[in-house]
């Protein structure tokens, strides 16, 4: 009978799904010589040539591809015996590894992870923070167990074969304006008072989306000015008074005296999600993990 190493199989899944050894010793962490040891033993156990090096990188042979193709298969097998274990066990221990996008890794993880830790101890967190889309693709890959992603008004979330989520939370938006901004006093106001306002904006980004298709297409490019993507760089420019900017209220912090919030009328909203691999779902942590963030997202919503 073939007997073949567990850490083998995991390390040519990782080198076939990341495309390198560095990108699987990244993925699995360890270092990319570790990896190398690993599945030079595993060719030793089947007794053939499973990799090959060419111009400086790393290759299945044909006989590796079909090996990573099983292993994939095993690993996947692995993770829902485990997660099978653990909830048998009813505990919560082992690493949770949670990708989320930016605003999410400062307005909701900090406090999410710490009522993790607090509530058991014995659970390692890790936090990786990325946009949605790599946050989805690196739980996908195997490199993060649950990813807190986004999608924006009627552009739904997109989950690769194999994943499944769960609606954590909502997250609405604001206009930002100058404190002197004549709007600023009214309890709410519609988007379309705001057409000839000037923008600071990332072309591509959702909010610059929405905001064009909120205009119709209408305003004059003269009306998006500058271009800065990151919020805190938004939220200062508007308290110089040099426009206005579409900023979620998640993970915003305390606004300066000199801008204030324009609440709109049917404001934009992010939903919020959780990300898993389905043969984890029964994980203990996982499902410990959804539930905070849930409780922290609503929190957060009626502050």
């Amino acid at each position: 009978m073939l007997t073949v190493s567990l850490a083998g199989l995991r390390a040519i899944d990782a080198l076939a799904t990341h495309g390198s050894m560095t990108a699987a010793a990244s993925a699995l962490g360890y270092t990319p010589s570790a990896i190398s040891q690993q599945i030079a033993r595993l060719s030793r156990d089947v007794r053939q040539q499973l990799v090959e090096h060419q111009a400086g990188r790393t290759t299945l042979t044909p006989a590796g591809r079909v090996l990573a193709e099983s292993a994939g298969r095993i690993v996947i097998e692995l993770e829902s015996m485990n997660a099978e274990l653990q909830a048998q066990a009813e505990t919560v221990t082992g690493t949770l590894t949670i990708a989320a996008f930016p605003t999410a890794a400062r307005g909701v993880l900090p406090a999410a992870l710490r009522e993790l830790a607090d509530t058991w101890p014995a659970l390692s967190l890790r936090l990786i923070e990325a946009d949605s889309h790599r946050a989805v693709e690196l739980v996908a890959r195997g490199t993060a167990d649950l990813a807190v992603a986004h999608d924006w008004m009627a552009i739904p979330l997109a989950l690769p074969e194999g994943l499944q989520s769960r609606h954590i939370g909502d997250d609405l938006s604001d206009v930002l304006a100058h404190h002197a901004h004549p709007l600023v006093d009214r309890p709410s106001v519609d988007l379309d008072e705001l057409r000839d306002e000037s923008w600071l904006h990332e072309p591509g980004s959702v909010a610059h989306d929405f905001l064009i298709n909120a205009f119709h297409r209408t305003p004059s490019p003269t009306r998006f000015t500058h271009i800065v993507s990151e919020y805190a760089s938004q939220i200062q420019l508007v308290g110089e008074g040099l426009g206005l900017a579409l900023v979620p209220r998640m993970g915003r912090g305390t606004l300066p005296p000199t801008v204030r919030p324009l609440t709109i009328r049917s404001p934009p909203i992010r939903r919020i999600y959780g990300v898993w691999r389905l043969p984890t779902g029964r994980r203990p942590a996982i499902t410990a993990a959804l539930t905070v963030l849930h409780s922290v997202c609503t929190r957060q919503e009626h502050d």
